[in-house]
């Protein structure tokens, strides 16, 4: 692979893509969700374009999609509603609920920006451990800290995406490497 979108992104090239208004961001810190489950839920609605992601985590708060745990899951049952090799899976409803906030931020981030939010495809989520901050002292006398998460998302413009056709998750993937790997050597 030309770029590793495994763990960060390419600075030159999201200052770049930010210059030709080509790609939408969106960060939010200090989420009181779990980063363990907010890692699977990214790693499911990536690559897709924002509706079809923001319709997946309506599904999921409304119980009727599982999202498939490819990692941290260790004791975790089988579902029937996966649509994906793994069949363990959970329901994140609030770590859902939290995405879906920022989608519908990073889709008026597009509006603001004048471009079409129905060919934004998220590119990337980066998602951290956030502070841990003692809340309040239990029966017991023990501190109790609450988890916290940081989350940044990546959207991508692209002019060849077509809303109204059928794409399966790897064509859209090897369509936005295929454009990342154009810019790439303009550059």
């Amino acid at each position: 692979m030309f770029l590793s979108l495994s763990y960060h992104m390419n600075t030159k090239l999201i200052s770049m893509l930010k210059e030709q208004k080509k790609i939408v961001t969106v960060k939010s810190y200090n989420l009181p969700i779990s980063r363990k489950k907010t890692v699977n839920l990214a790693k499911y609605i990536k690559y897709l374009p924002l509706k079809i992601a923001k319709r997946y985590l309506e599904e999921i708060i409304e119980k009727k999609r599982a999202v498939p745990y490819y990692r941290y899951n260790r004791d975790i049952p089988h579902r029937r509603n996966i649509d994906a090799k793994i069949k363990q899976g959970r329901y994140p409803v609030k770590s859902a609920k939290y995405m879906l906030k920022l989608l519908n931020s990073l889709e008026k981030n597009a509006i603001n920006l004048g471009l079409d939010p129905s060919k934004i495809l998220i590119l990337y989520i980066l998602v951290n451990k956030g502070n841990r901050t003692p809340l309040k002292i239990n029966y017991e006398g023990r501190r109790v800290r609450r988890k916290s998460t940081h989350i940044e998302v990546y959207g991508i413009f692209i002019d060849q995406f077509d809303p109204s056709k059928k794409y399966k998750r790897k064509e859209l993937k090897a369509l936005v490497e295929s454009i990342i790997k154009e810019w790439l050597q303009k550059t």
